[in-house]
């Protein structure tokens, strides 16, 4: 179970929970504040099929920038990539770089605040789901990076 036990639409015996774009989020929801609509965006699995698509531009970028800085529930493990991968590049670490500095994705989520106040929370591995398997995120959660509009760090009451 991924040590997540009883989460409704995680996936089992896959190295990342998934969870349908735009289902709620109920991953770490101690770490959403009270009233907020919190929605999952990117909790891929190589079982399950996932909008495919091209990114504006900028957004790769902008993205990159929200998790390197904007990192939100870090959590003490790491998640890897369960897709296929040519020998090049392995599974494990996933990588970004922003502005020369680099980091490892997988033990964070980057969330985004869409206009109407709803946040979209995804895992950071997701700017390695665009870039290496041409994931294309909901509408709303593009708009939000491109916008930068990042929520806030909570640590529950």
């Amino acid at each position: 179970m991924n040590g997540m036990g009883g989460l409704g639409g995680a996936e089992e015996g896959s190295s990342l929970v998934h969870f349908a774009d735009l289902s709620p989020y109920v991953f770490l929801s101690n770490t959403v504040p009270v009233g907020i609509v919190a929605l999952n965006v990117g909790w891929l699995s190589s079982h399950r099929d996932f909008a495919r698509g091209v990114v504006p531009e900028g957004f790769l970028d902008a993205l990159a920038d929200l998790c390197l800085w904007n990192r939100r529930a870090v959590t003490r493990g790491w998640h890897t990539c369960n897709f296929e991968h040519s020998e090049e590049r392995s599974k494990s670490p996933a990588l970004c770089t922003s502005d020369g500095n680099r980091h490892r994705l997988g033990g964070a989520e980057v969330r985004v605040i869409c206009r109407d106040g709803r946040w979209l929370v995804a895992p950071d591995m997701v700017l390695h789901y665009i870039v290496e398997h041409g994931y294309l995120p909901p509408e709303d959660f593009v708009e939000g990076v491109l916008a930068r509009r990042s929520a806030p760090e909570y640590y529950g009451e």
